[in-house]
């Protein structure tokens, strides 16, 4: 007689376990509360580069050349992939990842011009005025059930970070 109860309060305590979650419900289930938490958005293949925003200027080497950068010339950074997608979520996640303060649009707000002499040891060169940007290819994930990631939306994005910048280069 004396070992029905413990046998009742056994199977309470399992019962009353598997109820709140602790247990899992069967053998071949894990639970949810047991996996990592959702990554969300990810970002990668990631890399800096330099818009233009007025047509390049060139010359042969020894020479001075100059760039016009006229004011009220505007980008906008854009963000695409999937139809789903919330272009300013990806912008602002964008921007927290990669610590930078993007800008959605930027105007130039003032006109100025740049002179650089082309390099003797260089046989032609450009001289370019326009911003720098960042590319990045996104993800939004979810963890399933069975704690694998599923990716429910992708794509690609160029972000404005830094406005009114002139390099010049070979050609």
């Amino acid at each position: 007689m004396r070992s029905i109860p413990k046998i009742v309060a056994v199977g309470c305590a399992v019962a009353t376990l598997a109820a709140v979650g602790a247990v899992p419900a069967s053998a071949g289930t894990a639970h949810p509360a047991m996996c990592p938490p959702d990554k969300g958005y990810d970002f990668s293949g990631s890399y800096t580069y330099y818009r233009d925003m007025e047509p390049r200027s060139g010359g042969d080497s020894g020479t001075t050349i100059s760039i016009t950068f006229h004011k009220g010339k505007t980008t906008t950074s854009t963000v695409g992939g999937t139809v789903g997608a919330e272009a300013k979520v990806v912008f602002a996640k964008a921007s927290a990842t990669f610590d930078y303060h993007f800008a959605w649009q930027w105007t130039n707000d003032s006109t100025y011009t740049w002179s650089w002499k082309v390099p003797d040891t260089m046989r032609h060169g450009y001289l370019h005025a326009g911003v720098k940007a960042r590319y990045t290819k996104w993800n939004l994930n979810t963890t399933e059930p069975n704690c694998t990631t599923k990716v429910l939306e992708k794509g690609t994005a160029h972000l404005v970070y830094q406005g009114r910048e002139t390099w010049h280069g070979a050609s």
